[in-house]
């Protein structure tokens, strides 16, 4: 068989892009993990902290997760406090079942208030209610994976900081592309703040200081928007190379699977947070450049395979199939190693697959975004 200029091209783009593939993914540049620092609160030397807890309609879920965060091992006081809806009978039972414990704390949100997000006046509230300089935000729905958590975070709380972003996953009862999407929001947010380019929350973990937050009148300027609220923490206070990092597995929290429902509404109201985020354009753009070349591969590779099988050009095919089996052990490989440092329980042959839907799903969710009415996404309807 003749080979041509066009075999030789093909067949060399398609070889090449496959052997690229696995290092432009998200998941080659991963967040360094963080170490104690010697200067830091270290051993022996665990400072106070607040714990603040954010229950809304979430009896079940505190009740399982509130004694992991009173039961921690942690030599200096710390205080875990829960703030919920005044209405909320059943929270209120799960509270004072628990109220004996020194540790426990309990505040109430007014019926009476409107037009500004639940859980961001929720979570001021929380901050107001803390009785010492740093404060721990995070959700009924998360749980320490062991008695160790709080000091091993609280050891990563640098000083000279004024946030600090954590980790928090999903159980393993969770759909594998739930696991792999956080994977890569959070290596994402936790790579830009490592970057000192903060710009959004990792998970649904921040560590804040209360002084800041009071003295730039907390939430102020987005009170308005629903949800958003561990984004518009990181993005308002820590956007000025003073955002840490807590990234090592002791300081992770685990997470409940979230219900459909609930997994729907997080995508929507991200997309919506977005567009009112300092820096979020060129971040998104520079995560949509890392999927689109995996996706430029994998749509290179099947043109090579199917050019061809229709000219029986045997060359471009045996190389569109060697270049589809470099790409996919490679990101398998590359997986691995990403799964392993955020502890996620996910096959990692079965990452090739969720990087090539990825894009297509991030399309699908913007487009019931454009469909969705923008009122929905605001406390204050227009």
């Amino acid at each position: 068989m003749e080979i041509t200029t066009i075999t030789l091209t093909i067949s060399s783009v398609v070889l090449l892009l496959a052997a690229v593939s696995p290092m432009v993914s998200p998941l080659f540049r991963l967040p360094k993990r963080d170490e104690k620092d010697a200067d830091g609160i270290g051993e022996s030397k665990d400072k106070p902290i607040s714990v603040v807890i954010i229950s809304h309609d979430n009896a079940l879920e505190l009740e399982k997760h509130l004694p992991s965060f009173l039961s921690q091992k942690y030599d200096a006081d710390y205080q875990v406090i829960v703030v919920a809806d005044k209405s909320d009978s059943e929270t209120d039972d799960v509270i004072k079942r628990f109220s004996n414990d020194p540790h426990l704390y309990a505040t109430f949100m007014p019926l009476s208030s409107r037009y500004i997000s639940r859980k961001k006046l929720a979570i001021t509230l929380g901050i107001k209610a803390a009785k010492y300089p740093w404060v721990i935000v995070t959700d009924a729905w998360c749980t320490p994976e062991s008695g160790e958590w709080l000091h091993s975070f609280a050891s990563l709380i640098k000083d000279d900081s004024d946030v600090v972003l954590g980790y928090s996953h999903y159980d393993e009862e969770a759909p594998s592309h739930y696991h792999f999407e956080n994977i890569i929001n959070a290596s994402k947010n936790l790579r830009c703040a490592q970057n000192n380019s903060a710009y959004a929350s990792a998970s649904r973990l921040v560590a804040i200081k209360k002084e800041n937050f009071l003295a730039q009148d907390g939430f102020l300027g987005n009170l308005k928007f629903m949800r958003g609220e561990y984004d518009f923490l990181v993005n308002k206070f820590g956007r000025n190379g003073n955002t840490a990092t807590a990234f090592t597995p002791t300081a992770f929290l685990s997470e409940d699977t979230p219900f459909k429902k609930r997994w729907s509404e997080n995508h929507l109201f991200s997309i919506n947070t977005g567009r009112h985020l300092d820096g979020h354009w060129f971040a998104t753009l520079i995560r949509q450049i890392d999927l689109g070349l995996m996706n430029i591969t994998n749509l290179a590779i099947i043109a090579a395979i199917t050019y061809g099988a229709i000219k029986e050009d045997w060359i471009t095919l045996g190389a569109g199939i060697l270049a589809l089996i470099i790409e996919y052990v490679g990101i398998s490989l590359v997986a691995k190693r990403a799964f392993r440092r955020f502890q996620c329980p996910v096959n990692p042959f079965l990452a090739p697959l969720m990087a090539f839907l990825q894009p297509l799903c991030n399309i699908g969710w913007r487009l019931r975004y454009y469909l969705t009415n923008k009122n929905d996404f605001i406390t204050h309807k227009i």
